[in-house]
């Protein structure tokens, strides 16, 4: 008898505990499948957020979004930017430098973005007048702390890697609302680059039958986006073409004590160095360099910087400014000509990013693009500032909807994968 009761105990706490480890995995499956059904039939509020490559801010967005694919619908809401503080834009800085940094700082940073992002995100909420509930879930691209698009070797494995922080859990947690983050990482995987992300929000929102589009971002780093008339994903061309806002931000900083040129003001003032461009495109070893391809600030950064300064130490500051904002374009120009050109000629260039507000690039565009209409990036509510951060709201619904969202011809990788890590937040306490 004793040993029937003993046989019944083990069964029934074993059925317990394998029943109560169903329930809690089928109520994240209920939970991830509700979202998947709505992200496909019905409009949903979804926000998208990232810091830039200038580590000027924290870019929200909100957008009202219906289906995906090439069905989605989406309508701009809201768009905020919150300043980064001095210190933590230093810190962001230091931890993003290679001889500066350290693990430690990094760990800490991870969850100070973290915790950073969630706070500015509730305050955008209430802005905007919602509630956290109302919102169905957020795509953070959080901060890129450093990239490596090329492969390297160690331990015997060789890839490519990258590193996101302002953690998508921490901001999950904090804000109650279900995150997605982390979008590189699964390119880069199947020997994508990882970059640019981009151009799946050109292709499903641009893409037109009857004209050749180009969209160029200027942003910290400059890409590009180029769709024929009518174009299948698989004939999208998009790459980074080389500095964006980089480097005419850091000599102004540094000769002019000013975060960036103003309206391009310096840039007009200035004289094109023919020594100084000659120089950037010798020793500039990216902007030529095949595709698919990408960049960021552990390329073009303080030692980029400071040799070309040392280089220039006999040319006038404004004729330093004037020739490397030209160079910005030069390499776009460039690219288009040794990657796109046998394409047909962009019947409408696109332009969006930061550097859209500096009237001396956009006349230099004007110069290099002589037969194409360019024009400033405007369509259901996505300008020129809010563009990245409506990209990952976007990103973020196609993963939700079980969507792959890489370009394979614009990274390089062997599969189309899924973007993103999922970090739920359910909306019961599965311990009752």
């Amino acid at each position: 008898m004793c040993i029937f009761l003993f046989i019944i105990l083990n069964i029934f706490e074993f059925c317990y505990i394998h029943l109560h480890r169903i329930f809690f995995y089928y109520g994240i499956y209920s939970s991830m499948k509700n979202y998947l059904k709505s992200d496909k039939d019905n409009s949903k509020l979804v926000i998208g957020t990232l810091s830039g490559t200038s580590i000027d801010s924290v870019d929200i967005v909100l957008i009202r979004i219906s289906n995906c694919g090439i069905q989605t619908e989406l309508e701009v809401l809201k768009y905020r930017q919150y300043p980064f503080s001095k210190e933590i834009k230093d810190f962001v800085l230091k931890c993003s430098s290679p001889e500066q940094s350290n693990v430690a700082d990094i760990c800490k940073l991870n969850f100070i973005l973290g915790r950073l992002f969630s706070d500015k995100i509730d305050i955008f909420i209430k802005e905007a007048g919602y509630s956290n509930s109302d919102i169905s879930f957020i795509g953070s691209h959080g901060q890129t702390i450093y990239h490596i698009p090329s492969d390297e070797n160690y331990f015997g494995y060789s890839g490519k890697s990258t590193l996101q922080i302002a953690d998508a859990s921490v901001i999950a947690n904090l804000t109650g609302i279900t995150t997605v983050g982390d979008f590189r990482c699964a390119d880069i995987a199947v020997e994508g680059t990882g970059a640019p992300l981009v151009p799946y929000l050109d292709f499903i929102m641009f893409n037109v039958p009857d004209k050749n589009r180009m969209l160029v971002n200027i942003g910290g780093i400059a890409n590009l986006t180029y769709l024929k008339a009518d174009c299948k994903i698989e004939e999208v061309t998009a790459f980074d073409t080389g500095p964006g806002n980089m480097i005419i931000d850091a000599i102004t900083r540094k000769l002019y004590n000013k975060e960036y040129d103003l309206n391009g003001d310096i840039a007009s003032s200035g004289k094109f160095s023919k020594k100084l461009f000659e120089y950037l495109c010798n020793v500039d070893n990216f902007y030529n360099a095949d595709i698919p391809k990408s960049t960021g600030r552990e390329y073009y950064g303080d030692d980029f910087v400071n040799r070309l300064l040392a280089f220039s130490e006999n040319i006038e500051a404004r004729d330093i400014i004037n020739t490397v904002s030209e160079y910005t374009v030069y390499c776009v120009y460039s690219n288009y000509k040794n990657h796109i050109n046998s394409l047909a000629l962009p019947d409408e260039i696109f332009l969006s990013g930061g550097g859209v507000s500096n009237n001396f690039l956009f006349k230099t565009f004007s110069k290099y693009f002589t037969d194409s209409k360019i024009q400033i990036i405007n369509k259901s509510g996505i300008t020129p500032n809010n563009k990245e951060a409506v990209l990952f709201a976007v990103l973020a619904n196609e993963t939700m909807c079980g969507n792959y969202s890489n370009i394979r011809n614009s990274t390089g990788a062997q599969k189309n994968v899924l973007l993103g890590k999922i970090c739920p937040v359910l909306n019961k306490d599965i311990n009752k």
